[in-house]
């Protein structure tokens, strides 16, 4: 670091004029880039440019070369660019006393001054103050003569935080159920629920941790700024999910990224985390969906949800608003489009004919995929919701009675008949819905 220099200065509490700065005023530059925003520069007017506005400036403790004692010269635009602000005066806490708890202050580091939140005076009272920076999470102990109350220099006056109100496009205010990322290199690995205790001026929150740790002790509170958090998404414990589904899993304190890897019986999969890479099978309720929130709105990214593509060959099912079919799913095959419809070849109903398939042009609102395959190995329970296969198609209804471990009796509800079924003639009742499949809960009225 070279030695200071000693140009013409003025005043450093007096505001910049309107004709803008002159050369020898002593300023601070706000870099608008990333890695350096928040920081506060030390400089001076070299050359004042007017088209486009901006400032040649000599930097005070950087230089142009390691090893050299020649400011490092910058051109910078005129919006990053503010007087040096006034010195401490009454009632503001004199030098070197410690800022109150949570209060924006500047912090120097590597010779510029660095925006962040006081934590309040170490205790033991050895002068140290604990800060935070909520854009990387990070906290350090400096010197309370290295801290300084901070400034914003608004319309040609400074103006201390504590004046100025929290803005009002702020979307959390004290007592929301948020989440909060957690990150490793730069990357979010985790969602962590947390509630907002407190707003903090500008973009900076005091959220408090609402799941335990593994060992059982409570999460601490930590102030992080707004690009970390989000709202609680949607959470449809009811999706069945497929191999390869981008999904987020409940473990210990968080929502944990990572995809599905197998499928299993009763609706548990495995999960693979995409931070450890290890595998862990768990109960479709301790699983969702990974969903991302863009400009206030949720976007689902996973790679699998399907866009029932119903072209040539594929297999699907097809419902009825005829009197005496509706309710009813008959599997079938797509042959083609027909301007808005398909055409589709039945599997079990029969043309006029009685020999050949059914073939008819089906709306799309009354086609979709075929359902996926649900291991049950432990037989059905007692009502359960499931599709029962007779006439040719699958029929929804409820189990009613568990004959056996292979034999039930199904009530529908649409005819309050009941019927028995083979463990074979059942399945699972899912919904196509929003373009995934949705398991049917327990029903519970008959």
């Amino acid at each position: 670091m070279r030695s200071p220099r000693n140009p013409r200065r003025r005043d450093p509490a007096s505001p910049q004029p309107a004709e803008g700065f002159k050369p020898g005023d002593p300023v601070e530059v706000l870099p608008d880039e990333a890695g350096l925003r928040g920081a506060h520069f030390a400089a001076v007017v070299v050359k004042s440019n007017p088209k486009p506005r901006s400032y040649t400036i000599d930097y005070d403790a950087l230089v142009d070369d390691e090893g050299s004692d020649r400011p490092l010269r910058e051109t910078v635009p005129a919006r990053c660019v503010r007087p040096r602000p006034p010195p401490l005066r009454a009632p503001a806490p004199a030098p070197g006393a410690p800022p109150a708890e949570h209060a924006a202050i500047d912090a120097l580091i590597d010779d510029a001054w660095w925006l962040g939140v006081a934590l309040g005076p170490r205790a033991g009272g050895d002068g140290k103050v604990a800060v935070c920076f909520p854009e990387t999470r990070e906290v350090m102990e400096f010197d309370a003569a290295n801290v300084r109350p901070h400034l914003d220099w608004v319309a040609g006056e400074w103006l201390s935080p504590d004046s100025m109100e929290i803005p009002k496009t702020m979307p959390y205010t004290k007592g929301t159920q948020i989440e909060v990322a957690k990150m490793v290199d730069d990357s979010v690995v985790a969602w962590l629920p947390a509630v907002v205790r407190k707003a903090i001026w500008k973009n900076n929150l005091l959220v408090e941790y609402t799941v335990s740790k593994s060992d059982g002790t409570a999460l601490s509170e930590e102030i992080v700024d707004m690009k970390h958090v989000r709202p609680c998404p949607p959470h449809a414990s009811a999706i069945i999910f497929c191999i390869n589904d981008e999904v987020e899993a409940l473990q210990e304190d968080g929502w944990w990224l990572g995809m599905i890897t197998e499928v299993h019986p009763e609706l548990k999969y495995t999960f693979k985390s995409a931070h450890s890479g290890k595998e862990v099978q768990l109960d479709q309720k301790l699983l969702r969906l990974q969903y991302e929130w863009v400009d206030g709105q949720w976007k689902h990214e996973s790679q699998n949800v399907s866009k029932a593509k119903f072209t040539k060959g594929v297999k699907v099912e097809v419902s009825n608003d005829d009197e005496g079919f509706r309710g009813a799913w008959f599997e079938g095959t797509v042959l083609k489009s027909v301007g808005s419809k398909f055409l589709v070849e039945y599997a079990t109903l029969k043309a006029d004919d009685e020999t050949s398939p059914l073939t008819e042009p089906v709306e799309a609102r009354h086609i979709r995929p075929s359902p996926p395959h649900i291991p049950v190995t432990s037989g059905f329970k007692l009502l359960d919701e499931v599709d029962a296969f007779c006439n040719d198609g699958w029929w929804v209804g409820v189990v009613s009675k568990v004959i056996s471990d292979r034999r039930y009796t199904v009530y529908f509800r649409p005819w309050k008949e009941e019927m028995e079924f083979e463990h074979e003639q059942l399945r699972l009742h899912c919904d196509w819905m929003g373009g995934r499949w949705m398991w049917a809960s327990p029903a519970l009225e008959m």
